[in-house]
């Protein structure tokens, strides 16, 4: 009977680390707020956003934007970083990181666009004859 518990025991060890392992893979981006509001639809809106992130390998990372090519802003040898910035937009934006000489993106989070009132169908003025 000691050896059945002892083989339960070993297996919910080895369970437990095997979920461990899984999780640790995870490449983690926080995005604060995660949507932008504003009045109207199609105008822009302004928001200063507060975005973290965290990877289990420590390494050179970038963080890139869908509105530019170019990154925000890169860390040397680091597990995780902070960036801070008013962003200005009137469509969703996406945020993701990326290993410095790499293409392949290891995280990502989008600001998505909300409107107060939506583009109405009808024109603003319209003309009656009678």
């Amino acid at each position: 009977m000691s050896a059945i518990k002892n083989l339960v025991v070993l297996s919910l060890i080895i369970l437990i680390q095997l979920s461990s392992v899984c999780y640790a893979q995870d490449n983690v981006i926080e995005l604060q707020p995660n949507q932008c509001i504003a009045v109207h639809q199609g105008e822009k809106c302004y928001v200063d956003i507060s975005l973290n992130w965290q990877t289990q390998q420590s390494g050179n990372y970038c963080l890139f934007s869908s509105q530019q090519q170019a990154p925000l802003l890169c860390w040397q040898n680091s597990l995780s970083g902070h960036f801070e910035q008013e962003t200005i937009a009137n469509e969703n934006v996406i945020f993701y990181l990326k290993a410095q000489h790499g293409s392949e993106i290891l995280a990502q989070k989008e600001l998505k666009m909300a409107w107060v009132y939506k583009k109405s169908v009808r024109a603003r003025t319209s003309w009656r004859l009678f």
